[in-house]
């Protein structure tokens, strides 16, 4: 029975479930692609599907941004760096990478921690522990692990700690690389170099020679990742960056630091509103050194260098002028410089307008020659001498000063250069007091660096050059373009006339207003000025008070001139001020420190001490019973050596083959090491000895008076880092 039942059973059919099933699948995905249609056509159509569409027009996976280039150095003349870029690197971490497990990463972190806590000290190692493992489970694609930017140095360092070593891949380590400018030498020279930040050069040879230094920038090819991060990417597209050339400039730091650190000390001293210091090299119009200090507005103590004065400050230059004019009076008028004026009692109405001229002196200086006008810069010998050549045509007297082309700017290779304003006959703002005021300095502007190329032209034997600030552009060492000096005037006068200011100006310190740098070891030439300061439609007594523009300018050495110096300094004195406004005593010290730095640095200039003709003195010996050495100052041993052997004078010991020494009462000689830690004994030498041994060691020098050191701060043999100052006292 049961087989009969079995065998009436019918058979399914087993092509028609399978339709029935796909039949069903089929309702399932034609479900499904409605939805989806219905999705696409909603997107395409909806409000929301337009906001959508406006966000993904911004999304992009990959893309090309810009690998700044290097940019490149500025060095001193003598390729010393005063600014460079060095590359920084913050260091980040990917906690995703393929290559690193979490099993490795749970082995390496606790010592990472360590070492990233021992490296930067900012952190212990249990919080960056707590923080490396935090950023793990999050799965951060790109966190940065590293307080603060590294060097390369450290950045090697740094990849050397456990994980990281192993790489991008392996150790998810990720490196951002920026560019940082920095200064070795810290403000010096602060203007004329420039600063630059994140939208481009501000001022100096930075901005002037921006598209020199700046270089190409590359291209890099990114992905973005989690995160909304870039990576940098492989790609054919890659572009590397090609560096900056570098920029050689004219200045001498050395000189640089002596004329910052006088001219602050000066304006501290008499508390100054501004001041300028130039020093030019006479044949070629290179500047070795300019220094601008201002007093800053923020807290009315400090100076700091915020604008070019040398070059952007145009003023009335006072009694520096007159050496145009006695130019004028001597080349064009044919005046003599031994004619005598009548200077008066010290006061005089001058001129069509009757200007009142007064000079410093009480009672005036009676009548004097022309070329004593000159020396002891009389006001009104200059206003009679020009009202007597020019009073009838005063456009002869002003055509000769636009012939020198005093009117013209330099076009300097930096920016922010002040034009001269130089009036005429039938200017708008010509009347009958300018030619009188003219005569002495006053009813024009020009601006130190233009006062100070004048007198270049004088010390260079009538050759006007235009002021240099860069000799070369270079690529990697290799100069692709030098700057020539240029010469703007062949011959500014007459030979005739070109000796009798060389002589008037070196009577003005040998026997006039700049005896303030006289001295035994160099002769200088120089005219001082002193000029009040019109503010404006304010005139030139403000609050009951007047601003004065004390300056000094002049060549040195006198009798063949190497460099030019100009020393400008404003003041502000309120009625009955006894402070100090005149050229000499203000901006003088400032001359004459930074001329003995050049001096004490250029031996070629210090004349052999040979033995008198005819003397009957051979040799100097030293008697048992002689009570009293000689006094032998310290420094070279060859040198020194040389000098005793020819003087007959023995020492205790051989000091041939010292490099430097020094020598006390007893003649004991004490050699002088510059591989010592400590600071050295220079008490007894000549400056320049004293210079070459502490500048070599790293340490900077301040020096106070003329002849041998006898004190020295701190003291001999103290300890000191590279950097530190040693103030010498010389008698």
């Amino acid at each position: 029975m049961n087989k009969t039942s079995r065998s009436n059973e019918k058979p399914k059919d087993i092509r028609k479930e399978i339709y029935n099933r796909s039949l069903y699948l089929y309702y399932i995905f034609l479900a499904i692609g409605l939805i989806i249609v219905g999705r696409m056509l909603y997107i395409q159509y909806s409000a929301e599907g337009y906001a959508l569409r406006e966000e993904g027009k911004g999304y992009k996976s990959f893309g090309i941004r810009n690998t700044p280039a290097k940019r490149g150095n500025i060095l001193s003349f003598d390729n010393r760096i005063l600014a460079t870029t060095i590359p920084l690197f913050h260091i980040h971490m990917d906690f995703a990478a393929e290559g690193l497990p979490d099993e490795s990463f749970r082995e390496g972190v606790d010592s990472l921690a360590i070492c990233l806590s021992a490296f930067f000290k900012d952190k212990t190692p249990r919080d960056y522990r707590d923080s490396l493992i935090r950023w793990h489970a999050q799965g951060l694609r790109y966190k940065r692990i590293t307080p603060r930017r590294v060097n390369y140095i450290e950045l090697k360092e740094v990849s050397s700690f456990p994980i990281l070593r192993r790489g991008r891949n392996r150790g998810g380590m990720l490196v951002d690389t920026l560019q940082q400018r920095v200064f070795p030498h810290g403000d010096l020279a602060r203007r004329t170099i420039g600063r630059v930040n994140e939208s481009g050069a501000l001022y100096g040879i930075e901005r002037s020679f921006n598209d020199q230094l700046k270089g190409i920038d590359g291209k890099t090819a990114v992905q973005k990742i989690s995160g909304n991060f870039w990576m940098p990417i492989q790609d054919e597209s890659n572009i590397d960056p090609i560096d900056g050339y570098d920029i050689v400039s004219t200045i001498d730091i050395d000189v640089q630091d002596v004329a910052e650190t006088m001219l602050k000390q000066q304006l501290i001293k008499h508390d100054a509103l501004w001041g300028t210091a130039i020093l030019m090299e006479v044949n070629t119009g290179e500047i070795r050194a300019i220094a601008n200090l201002a007093k800053n507005e923020s807290d009315s103590i400090t100076y700091i260098e915020n604008y070019n004065y040398a070059i952007g400050s145009n003023m009335e230059p006072g009694s520096t002028f007159k050496l145009v004019s006695l130019m004028t009076l001597l080349d064009d008028a044919k005046a003599n410089i031994n004619e005598i004026i009548d200077t008066e009692d010290g006061t005089a109405y001058i001129g069509s307008a009757k200007v009142k001229v007064s000079d410093t002196k009480r009672g005036g200086y009676g009548k004097i020659s022309l070329r004593r006008v000159f020396e002891v810069s009389s006001n009104i010998g200059f206003a009679k001498a020009v009202n007597k050549y020019y009073a009838d045509s005063p456009e002869k007297f002003t055509d000769y000063l636009y012939k020198l082309g005093i009117n013209k700017p330099f076009e300097l290779q930096l920016e922010g250069e002040a034009e001269p304003v130089i009036r005429k006959p039938g200017d708008r703002f010509w009347n009958g007091t300018s030619l009188t005021m003219m005569s002495f300095g006053y009813a024009l502007m020009l601006s130190p660096i233009h006062t100070l190329a004048l007198y270049n032209a004088i010390a260079n034997d009538g050759k006007y050059m235009k002021p240099l600030f860069v000799t070369e552009i270079r690529e990697k060492g290799t100069t692709i373009q030098n700057f020539e000096p240029e010469v703007i005037t062949e011959q500014i006068c007459s030979p005739s006339t070109l000796r009798f200011l060389k002589e008037s100006l070196e009577g003005v310190v040998n026997d006039g207003t700049a005896a303030v740098l006289r001295n035994k070891y160099y002769k200088v030439a120089g005219k001082t000025g002193t000029a009040q300061v019109a503010k404006g439609s304010q005139g030139y007594i403000v609050n009951g008070g007047r601003y004065y523009l004390a300056s000094i300018v002049g060549y040195f050495p006198a009798d063949n001139p190497k460099y030019s110096c100009i020393v400008a300094i404003e003041t502000f004195h309120p009625e009955g001020s006894n402070k100090v406004y005149y050229g000499g005593s203000l901006s003088g010290p400032v001359f004459r420190a930074i001329a003995d730095k050049v001096y004490s640095q250029s031996p070629q200039w210090e004349k052999n001490i040979s033995r008198p003709k005819n003397s009957n003195v051979s040799t100097i010996t030293l008697s048992e019973n002689t009570k009293k050495n000689p006094l032998i100052k310290g420094g070279s041993g060859n040198h020194i050596s040389e000098a005793l052997h020819t003087l007959s004078v023995k020492t205790g010991r051989n000091i041939n083959n010292q490099e430097f020494v020094t020598i006390d009462s007893s003649l004991f000689v004490h050699p002088v090491t510059l591989q010592d830690t400590t600071i050295p004994d220079v008490r007894g030498m000549a400056l320049r000895d004293a210079l070459i041994i502490l500048e070599q060691k790293g340490i900077h020098v301040f020096f106070q008076g003329k002849g041998s050191i006898t004190e020295q701060f701190p003291a001999p043999y103290s300890p000191f880092v590279k950097g530190d100052t040693v103030r010498l006292l010389l008698k």
